[in-house]
């Protein structure tokens, strides 16, 4: 395959080209079986021999292996390259999909997400490090909001077309659906031009965790910790109100997510570190703002104005961190950088899942999303203290 320029000469290269598009098409496929599955394989377990207890197997099972493999991805794909890992990461995304087709029992169905979960952790990483690679380095969090906006596509999209396909048709279908999704996304990334990258020099130990990112990494951590809490309680708490509209919650918060993506983005560029600033404060207001207004939950309007707020949250915060993140980093460890936010992202996500869950348990939802600010409170002080973005 061919070679694209330099990172000299692509500073001055456009953001809109159509290897920038394959790696969004990549990511927005893979985010699509992703979201298709997570809530989907609760069920399947509930509905063939499995319990309610167990049915969160499903998703900690892939989110144990993808904390275990992106480390070990991150290192990798400096040292050896992106496209290698890629394909390899969207092969053992691809096997389980497959397997899933005949219907196997419970037990495997776990251990092959597993399996899926190595593949998502391999596969992301080395997706999101390409895409690192194409952008121009003067339009990164531009690009890099662009590239996020197509995750929250699929988090609009693909939960409602999953369960259609299982309550309307089969679960054979959605995962047979699941497996030709993947299959087209390993095909087209053999038409991804790749950049040549700096690597490690020769005999450097191995880098797992990127020291440079672990500060930004704690801060996103607490936040997606905060966050885990509205995702997995919020429909259980609305319908604990009487309230069947939780939905509304969601929709509002991909709208405002998929709008403020590309502008937090924007501003960055434009405005350097006073926009990391900008985007930190409004990212973190406005979900505090939602977990009050949580905290007193009585309709549906306050479930569309929070949803409203937590999607300017995450349309903030995201890509704003990751950009940060990497800036911090050596061009030779960039990968390790990378792969050290998104295992932060996953630890926040599966540690939050547990512990917000004993704590509604023992204190009721109320007051558990009025203690989630905590983090969040957590994050500000870290961001301001340490001065995070000066060195951006």
């Amino acid at each position: 395959m061919r070679e694209t320029p330099t990172a000299t000469k692509q500073k001055a290269a456009p953001l809109f080209t159509l290897n920038f598009a394959i790696i969004c098409i990549s990511n927005l496929s893979m985010y699509m079986v992703f979201y298709g599955l997570n809530p989907t394989l609760p069920i399947y377990i509930e509905q063939f021999g499995g319990t309610t207890k167990i049915a969160g197997l499903a998703l900690t099972s892939l989110t144990l292996a993808a904390i275990i493999s992106r480390p070990f991805t991150g290192w990798g794909v400096d040292k050896y390259g992106r496209r290698l890992f890629l394909i390899i990461g969207l092969l053992l995304f691809l096997l389980p999909s497959l397997v899933f087709i005949y219907m196997i029992p419970v037990l495997w169905l776990i251990l092959f997400r597993f399996v899926q979960g190595i593949g998502w952790g391999v596969g992301h990483t080395a997706v999101t490090n390409v895409a690192l690679d194409v952008i121009p380095p003067k339009r990164m969090g531009e690009g890099l909001g662009y590239f996020t906006l197509f995750t929250s596509i699929a988090t609009a999209l693909s939960p409602p077309i999953a369960l259609w396909l299982i309550y309307q048709h089969s679960f054979q279908l959605l995962f047979t659906a699941s497996f030709w999704v993947i299959f087209g996304t390993l095909i087209i990334t053999f038409f991804i031009r790749y950049p040549k990258i700096e690597k490690p020099p020769k005999g450097e130990k191995p880098v797992f965790l990127e020291k440079t990112a672990l500060l930004p990494s704690l801060v996103i951590l607490l936040i997606m910790f905060s966050y885990t809490a509205v995702v997995s309680f919020l429909a259980l708490y609305a319908q604990e109100l009487g309230l069947q509209t939780a939905g509304y919650f969601f929709t509002a918060m991909a709208f405002t997510t998929m709008i403020a993506r590309p502008l937090s983005g924007y501003i960055v560029d434009k405005t350097g570190q006073k926009g990391f600033n900008i985007c930190f404060g409004i990212g973190t207001i406005a979900p505090i703002i939602a977990l009050v207004i949580l905290a007193f939950l009585a309709s549906t309007l306050h479930l569309v104005i929070a949803g409203l707020l937590y999607g300017i949250c995450l349309g903030f915060i995201y890509s704003t961190i990751l950009v940060l993140t990497v800036r911090r980093a050596p061009l030779e460890r960039k990968g390790a950088a990378n792969a050290t936010y998104w295992t932060a992202v996953d630890v926040g996500v599966a540690g939050g899942s547990m512990f917000w869950g004993f704590l509604a348990a023992g204190l009721g939802y109320p007051l558990m999303f009025s203690l989630t600010i905590i983090p969040l409170g957590i994050a500000i002080v870290i961001y301001y203290k340490y001065r995070i973005s000066s060195i951006a």
